[in-house]
């Protein structure tokens, strides 16, 4: 089991009936207060004085590459009063702080570390996960349409579930518990739009203290966690974490996967990165038999995450880490979306608002045109209709296959978000960076991080600063994808890797899979709860399904996307149905409230 944890906030009395009932679940305590109750397994808990705590992993901005242990009076003073803890420390936590009869949870802006929350009469509650929330006795039902806006919202973070009863605390956010544990709103308490204002310096300065500040991060997550299992591509993200681990002495091991197909076999590019780093790789194929269609990734989330094909990865990985005896893995996902991976026009557009017209600007276009292959007059077109538009971007909401009824009672609140609201001087590129970084909030949390640890090193809130002050247009020069990130490690990996330009995919592995139970994945959709509810467009789905015709590769992504929630769906009706029973029996007795089964509150 990884590392869970359960927070309980209320008065001393209904903390130790919380704790009383819990002790069947495995958990421990890790720090009690008159208000606060932590309980969890494999997981850092730091005192805050005496009335608060950091649950989960934190480090010194400036300090050494290890977690910190214990606070100084002044540090504890930041973290009561509010945001210069932001400035001082990073990681993966939430932090507890009570003052006076208000307690205040902090969630780290990396969005690393999972929290979800939900209240049982007078005690709020605080989780890894939902499951651990449903047993606590927080009242949980099914919103089917609430997993259509999610489909639609293109994962903009939202702090909804597809469990009515248990909300997300947004990263880099806060919430206030008052007096009566009633829990207020969420408050933004950081925001990347204080990271993109920097002054001039030279590339190579700039070069320079990415890596440096990469290396530490990664150096850091590394320190106490046993063997690690990285996920490795021959891709740019996950070989800069292989050197900056191989570099820190990590006890390491890669493992990579493929498919028949030459677009899904990277493992040249692996070979050729664990070689050159001294590092021990492992290589296992995508197989069809991995995948069950009615298995649902991570279904002790509160909503479905990935594809259903995704299934075949996780399964490989946890398989892996039993035989060599990982005790964590470690991925590079957020690597493009934090090294500022782009295919657009905003280098020239940004370049012109904030110096004119210049030599420097023929360069930007001269960079988009050789990364992209498009042409000097698409590029031109394209850059000046972002000159001419809003700065904030605009997300653009994938409606494919859903409802057309249900698409119409959406709009343009599902895709808010604080971090999207951009200052009147913004740049549009800067902005594109942002919602891109954004966007892989719901995709940090993966299902093999139920059995262990999941570490995501370049999501670290000093890299993701780092990389926010660095202008739209380094990050394309050369004509290269990831420039600054290029330049950084050059010296640190095989030049065919620093160099390579295409990226490798396993979409022919998703293909096969769609072809192999296409008549499954037809029934199971056409006659699903999705249909059902009216969140999705039957008709439309079934056109693409009928035969044998190719799928493209848009529509597949789609369908195996809605074959997994399918199977979430289906896995916590099948969850509730005992429950209900047990409500029913209940009520006949002639109880005055209903009681969950496994409900630990009296």
């Amino acid at each position: 089991m990884s590392q869970r944890y359960l927070l309980a906030i209320a008065d001393r009395p209904r903390s130790l009936d919380v704790l009383a009932q819990l002790s069947s679940f495995g958990l421990d305590m890790l720090f009690s207060s008159d208000r606060v109750l932590v309980l969890g397994t494999r997981l850092r808990c730091m005192s805050v004085g005496e009335t608060g705590c950091i649950l989960g992993t934190v480090f010194h901005r400036h300090g050494p590459s290890r977690p910190v242990d214990a606070l100084s009076v002044s540090e504890v003073s930041d973290l009561t009063s509010n945001d210069r803890y932001l400035e001082r420390f990073w990681g993966g936590y939430i932090a507890i702080a009570t003052n006076g009869r208000s307690t205040r949870v902090m969630r780290d802006p990396s969005g690393t570390f999972p929290c979800y929350y939900g209240r049982v009469r007078d005690v709020a509650l605080f989780a890894s996960d939902a499951e651990l929330l449903e047993l606590t006795g927080v009242s949980v039902e099914i919103d089917p349409e609430e997993v259509g806006r999610q489909l639609y919202r293109a994962f903009v973070p939202s702090s909804a579930t597809a469990l009515r009863g248990i909300s997300e605390l947004l990263a880099g956010s806060s919430v206030s518990i008052s007096d009566d544990f009633a829990i207020g709103p969420q408050e933004p308490c950081w925001s990347p739009w204080d990271y993109v204002n920097e002054p001039n310096v030279e590339r190579e300065e700039t070069a320079e203290r990415l890596a440096r500040i990469v290396r530490h991060c990664v150096a850091a997550w590394a320190v106490g966690r046993g063997r690690l299992l990285l996920s490795v591509s021959g891709g740019l993200d996950s070989s800069i974490i292989a050197a900056c681990l191989a570099r820190s002495a990590a006890d390491t091991v890669c493992l990579t996967m493929f498919s028949e197909d030459p677009a899904g076999d990277e493992r040249p590019f692996a070979r050729a990165l664990c070689s050159h780093l001294g590092i021990r790789l492992i290589e296992r194929p995508y197989r069809l038999e991995d995948v069950d269609i009615a298995q649902a990734l991570a279904p002790h989330l509160p909503r479905p995450r990935d594809r259903t094909q995704a299934n075949a990865y996780e399964r490989v990985h946890v398989d892996v880490a039993k035989d060599v005896g990982a005790d964590t893995f470690v991925t590079g996902n957020g690597g493009d979306n934090v090294f500022g991976y782009s295919q657009s026009a905003a280098p020239i557009a940004d370049r012109f608002l904030a110096h004119g017209i210049d030599r420097q600007l023929f360069s930007s276009l001269r960079d988009v045109c050789e990364q992209t292959g498009c042409s000097i007059v698409d590029a031109l077109r394209h850059a000046l209709r972002l000159v001419r538009c809003s700065p904030a971007h605009q997300v653009r909401p994938n409606t494919l296959f859903l409802a057309p009824d249900f698409v119409a009672r959406l709009g343009s609140a599902e895709l808010r978000h604080a971090w999207l609201e951009a200052p009147a001087d913004a740049l549009p590129g800067k902005a594109a960076h942002i919602a891109t970084i954004l966007r892989v909030q719901p995709n940090i949390e993966a299902s093999r991080g139920y059995h262990l640890p999941v570490l995501s090193p370049l999501l670290s809130q000093p890299i993701v600063e780092t990389c926010l002050r660095v202008p739209s247009w380094e990050w394309r020069a050369g004509g290269r994808d990831r420039s600054l990130a290029r330049r950084a490690f050059e010296d640190d990996l095989p030049a065919a890797l620093i160099n390579r330009r295409v990226k490798g995919t396993p979409s022919r592995f998703a293909a096969r899979l769609l072809d192999h139970v296409r008549r499954r994945i037809r029934e199971r959709l056409l006659g699903g709860r999705l249909a059902s509810a009216g969140i999705i467009d039957a008709l439309a789905v079934e056109q693409v399904l009928v035969g044998d015709r190719p799928v493209g590769d848009l529509e597949r992504v789609r369908i195996l996307e809605l074959v997994n929630a399918e199977a979430w769906l289906d896995h916590w009706a099948a969850r509730r149905k005992p429950a209900e029973a047990v409500e029913t029996h209940i009520k006949s007795d002639g109880h005055d409230r209903p009681r969950a089964s496994g409900d630990p509150i009296p």
